[in-house]
């Protein structure tokens, strides 16, 4: 595998890491059926997307503070995540849509996609509208990212021009996500039936805006590596171990989102500056799945719709016992494979291309 796939070497491998298992178990939560909060899959379902918000805005600010300095650098960048965004999902909206189509009907026994709803997910102005405007599951997160690059140059500039400053860009976005915390959404409801409150990406800001606060609070830090292991256990285990449990409106409300969010920011800024010793082919595989993160994230649930279709067929003539172990056991290395494939040559040529445009 090392031959098909090799990870860059200008990358923080501890983030990777955390990059990997995250995508993996999001995964993992959107093949199996445990939504409740106490449990892991259920916790990291949520958490597990807030974790990718800090991480986005950390690896920001660690490629482009030095490199957003005026309008046209911020121009250059938004330009660069658009050569690493829409590529991907272009595919992953075609590999859906086109089905629709030649089928007359949805993946879910809904009508095919209307062209409106199409042109939304082409050019990612679903973020600016709502939740169900999404055709692949979990673009809701792809949407909010794309409203976060708009304000990334005005959040640098803010870091530039003091730390305070940015830091308290930083509490107000916090104060909004209390906002939809405390106010907007309904505790006695279910997070499902809000979800569209929930994915506004002004509630999930915050996040994003932490995740670069890490950096410019955090850069010079450094932990002396006998402390790593016992830092990155201790956040791992408050994560799992916080008490909250039912339905998973009661960690993104009230005084638990508070809680969790700050449990989450500590797990990344835990990896970002502990970097623990690990088994080279234990840490090679989570660099790699790291990297192919964004196909694996996208990805899966279309493959699992795939492998799903083919087993529906299967099952026409042959009596499958345990069909839905069967299905995830196979969608998920090959959702894996697939992503490590099409990174390389896919994601990885529009990448390059992107930054040359740029140079």
């Amino acid at each position: 595998m090392n031959k098909l796939f090799e990870t860059p070497q200008d990358r923080l491998e501890a983030l990777d890491w955390l990059r990997g298992l995250m995508a993996l178990s999001i995964m993992v939560y959107h093949f199996g059926t445990q939504h409740d909060a106490a449990h892991p899959i259920g916790r990291l379902g949520i958490y597990g997307v807030s974790i990718f918000f800090i991480l986005s805005g950390l690896s920001m600010a660690i490629a482009y503070d030095r490199y957003i300095t005026d309008a046209r650098t911020s121009i250059n960048f938004f330009i660069r995540r658009l050569f690493r965004i829409w590529p991907l999902l272009w595919l992953a909206v075609a590999l859906q849509a086109i089905p629709t189509y030649l089928s007359g009907k949805g993946p879910f026994g809904n009508e095919p996609y209307s062209v409106y709803r199409i042109l939304l997910n082409l050019t990612t102005l679903a973020g600016f509208d709502n939740a169900n405007g999404y055709i692949n599951v979990g673009a809701w997160s792809i949407g909010n990212e794309m409203v976060y690059y708009i304000f990334t140059p005005i959040l640098i500039y803010a870091f530039h021009w003091s730390k305070l400053v940015g830091n308290l860009v930083t509490c107000v976005c916090g104060l909004i996500s209390l906002f939809f915390a405390f106010t907007l959404l309904n505790s006695s409801n279910t997070l499902a039936s809000q979800f569209e409150i929930y994915g506004n990406p002004f509630n999930n800001l915050f996040l994003y805006c932490a995740g670069l606060a890490i950096y410019f609070n955090f850069r010079n830090f450094e932990l002396e590596q006998p402390y790593h292991w016992p830092v990155l256990l201790g956040v791992i285990i408050l994560f799992f171990t916080y008490p909250a449990s039912g339905d998973q409106i009661n960690i993104v409300t009230g005084f638990n989102r508070i809680a969790m969010s700050i449990i989450s920011i500590g797990v990344v800024l835990s990896f970002y500056k502990c970097t623990p010793v690990m088994p080279g082919f234990v840490s090679d595989k989570l660099s790699m799945l790291g990297v192919a993160t964004y196909g694996v994230y996208l990805l899966h649930p279309i493959v699992g719709w795939y492998i799903g279709t083919i087993f529906n067929i299967i099952e026409q003539f042959f009596d499958l016992r345990r069909i839905n172990y069967i299905r995830t056991a196979t969608s998920i290395p090959l959702t894996i494979y697939a992503a490590m494939l099409i990174y390389k040559y896919f994601e990885a040529p529009f990448i390059n291309l992107g930054k040359r445009l740029t140079k």
